[in-house]
């Protein structure tokens, strides 16, 4: 009985130092993150912080870092799947409306990176069969991020959408010329998106 409980809190508790580990920062900085009490933990009987699973989940997602494999359960290199879109646009509230349309009106599985950075971190993750891709962005312009994903062997075939607010025909004709599978203006139509998406699909990945 007393085994398999220890066996429970190695697999759902951490230490400070192995969530470090886990996103890249240094131990004192976690540390920080549990005094100012961004990131919740408890201490042991003999003074020592433990982080849950879930919280210490919780705040990477908050709060943009890359949540390792080793958390999730889910391969280095998730297969893409036949109904899965990433969206990668640094305006949320808008990539939150899409990403609800996509999934009650198309049935799809739909995740959503808010900038260049996290858009490789949720391919390896995710691996979608579909991109939408924001152009203006803070980190890396949508042409950077589809350079960025070209040189990935599981993302070089899969289509890639622009999706911007730019309204200017000079834009559109670069985003072909660079590669972008398809492009739609900001505001917009979802029916039109639903069409894309789909055609995308049907036409699996790029020659």
């Amino acid at each position: 009985m007393g085994r398999k409980k220890q066996e429970k809190i190695g697999l759902t508790f951490f230490t400070t130092f192995q969530v470090a580990k886990f996103l890249g920062v240094s131990p004192p900085t976690v540390v920080n993150w549990v005094n100012s009490g961004l990131l919740s933990a408890h201490r042991t009987p003999g003074g020592h912080r433990r982080l849950r699973l879930e919280d210490v989940v919780a705040f990477a997602r908050a709060y943009n870092y890359p949540v390792p494999h080793q958390l999730t359960g889910a391969p280095d290199s998730a297969p893409p799947s036949a109904r899965r879109v990433l969206i990668v646009d640094d305006e949320l509230d808008f990539a939150q409306t899409v990403a609800d349309y996509l999934q009650l009106k198309g049935n799809f599985e739909v995740e959503i990176a808010g900038s260049g950075f996290a858009a490789g971190v949720a391919v390896a993750r995710f691996g979608p069969a579909v991109v939408l891709m924001d152009i203006l962005m803070p980190d890396m312009d949508g042409f950077e991020v589809l350079r960025m994903l070209r040189k990935d062997a599981q993302m070089k075939k899969t289509p890639v959408i622009a999706c911007t607010a730019f309204r200017d025909a000079a834009v559109e004709e670069r985003a072909r010329a660079e590669g972008f599978d398809g492009y739609i203006e900001k505001p917009i139509k979802f029916d039109r998106l639903m069409e894309m998406v789909e055609d995308a699909l049907r036409g699996g990945k790029r020659a």
